[in-house]
Parts: structure tokens; C-alpha cells; sequence
């Protein structure tokens, strides 16, 4: 990429590139189509891990046939992932290569490389955060290559540009009212579903999706047309929309995963670390 003046001013102009973007949705997707031009990366994805609920979502750019093998690997072996206990551990949350924190020989050597990393084609990651752990959340753009890592000109670009991204995200994912009409509150689960119907997913689908009974699924879709006062799920939907609970990029066929992750151990590490 050039001497560092020039990291400096390629970060400045793709930060500026995204200051106009109107939602959420829309500066990850963009951001999301940056990164994977700018580093000429063939995926990239978006994870947002709820600690305190237990669940995370993961996009992925593009969708792949390994990916649900990647995620069930992940949600898995989430303990053993280098990446996040990178950042769970300590208070620097800047972006970083995996090579940065495990040796490659090492890497090779482990579950996570051969039934993760390998399927995907993603054995080399860059990981720019966007929240920490100590916010109760870990939210971050992740870049991948098959077969190459990322120079220290690529890193300094991405740790360039990671400010404005987070205050961008800050800034687009308060609260709004669009308007004078209220925003109901959802569960964790409810927003999942929100985001499978947008999708246009049917209630049995939703439930193979989220591993629980076609019972359960109705149950949350009658709580969420109370909720948005709506009565089916076209309207719910897009009142959802309209009210920015949902993204209009979740009208789309982008694949997000919803996952459940066993943060028993995490739990008591917070607490003996307070």
C-alpha cells in the first residue's frame, strides 16, 4: 500500500466514503464491500457475540457451502479461538492478525485451523473490532485470505480506518424513533426471527434454523405482531423496517447464522477477573 502517509489518506477517503451512509445495515455492507476491495480478500464477514444472552449472529460475504460447518465449529470451540481470547483477555482492542497471536506452525495444529479455518478458506484473518468485550459485546468486521497473510501496511490501513468505523457504528445503532411513533423492544431471539422472516423464511424453516419447535417459532411471531401491532408477516416486516429495527439489506438473501454459545466458562472468568 505504500509509505504510511499514503495508509493514512486510502483510510481517511473510505472513512468519508461511509460518513454518509443512513443505517446500520448500510455501513456494514459497505464497509464490508471496502474491505474485501481494498485488501482484495475473497471473504469477509460480520459477527456480532451477545456475552451476557449467549448467542451471536455471523455474515458471511460471499455465502459458502462450509459456512454452517465453520459456525458449529466455531460455537464449538469458541474457548479455543485465539481471536476472541485475544480480546476477552485485555483491554486492547485494536485490530489484529491471527498470526499476530499464535505462531503459524502452532495454528496448523489445531481444530479450530482444520475444521474452521480450512473449510472456508480463511486460514489467514485480520479482525477489526467495532465493541469490546467489556461492552458485553464483541462486534467486528472479519477479513480473510486462503493463502497469504496480511502485510503490516494492510494492518496499519485497517487500525487507520478502525475509529471512524467505530464511531460510525455508535453513532447508527442509537436509539431512533423515526418520528413520533415508539420502537418496541425485542428479545434477542424475536430480532432473530424478525431477521429470518425478512429473509423470508417460513416458520418450519425458522425453527430447523434455530433448532427449536415449530410451536415455539408462532409463539414468537404472535409476541412480535403484538409488539408492532401487526397481523401478519408481511406488515411485520416492514413496520420493522420502517421503525430500523431491521436493516433494508435484511430484505435481501444475505445468509446470517444465529448461533448459541456456552458462556458458562466465560461467566466465571469475569468474575474472577473482577
Amino acid at each position: 500500500m505504500g509509505a504510511r502517509p499514503q495508509i493514512a489518506g486510502r483510510a481517511l477517503q473510505v472513512a468519508e466514503a461511509l460518513a454518509g451512509v443512513p443505517t446500520v445495515g448500510a455501513l456494514i455492507d459497505q464497509a464490508l464491500n471496502e474491505l474485501a476491495r481494498l485488501l482484495e480478500s475473497p471473504l469477509v464477514s460480520f459477527t456480532e457475540i451477545d456475552l451476557v444472552t449467549g448467542t451471536a449472529a455471523m455474515s458471511f460475504r460471499p455465502y459458502l457451502r462450509g459456512h454452517r460447518v465453520a459456525v458449529d465449529g466455531v460455537n464449538e470451540m469458541l474457548e479455543e479461538h485465539p481471536v476472541f481470547m485475544w480480546y476477552y483477555s485485555q483491554a486492547d482492542w485494536s485490530a489484529v492478525r491471527l498470526s499476530d497471536l499464535v505462531p503459524w506452525p502452532e495454528l496448523t495444529k489445531t481444530r479450530l485451523f482444520r475444521e474452521v479455518l480450512v473449510p472456508v478458506g480463511g486460514q489467514h484473518m485480520l479482525t477489526l473490532p467495532l465493541a469490546a468485550p467489556e461492552t458485553g459485546r464483541l462486534v467486528c468486521f472479519v477479513v480473510n485470505q486462503p493463502d497469504r497473510d496480511f502485510t503490516d501496511d494492510e494492518l496499519e490501513f485497517v487500525r487507520r480506518l478502525q475509529p471512524a468505523l467505530v464511531a460510525l457504528y455508535r453513532r447508527l445503532s442509537l436509539p431512533s424513533t423515526r418520528g413520533s411513533a415508539p420502537v418496541p423492544a425485542l428479545t434477542r431471539r424475536e430480532h432473530g426471527i424478525l431477521k429470518f422472516l425478512a429473509a423470508g423464511l417460513t416458520a418450519d424453516a425458522i425453527g430447523r434454523q434455530l433448532r427449536c419447535s415449530v410451536a415455539t417459532v408462532r409463539k414468537h411471531l404472535q409476541n412480535l405482531y403484538a409488539k408492532l401491532q401487526t397481523h401478519d408477516r408481511l406488515t411485520t416486516v416492514v413496520r420493522a423496517r420502517d421503525l430500523g429495527l431491521i436493516r433494508e439489506e435484511d430484505l435481501s438473501t444475505e445468509f446470517e447464522w444465529n448461533i448459541r454459545l456456552d458462556l458458562g466458562r466465560r461467566g466465571a472468568m469475569a468474575s474472577e477477573k473482577a
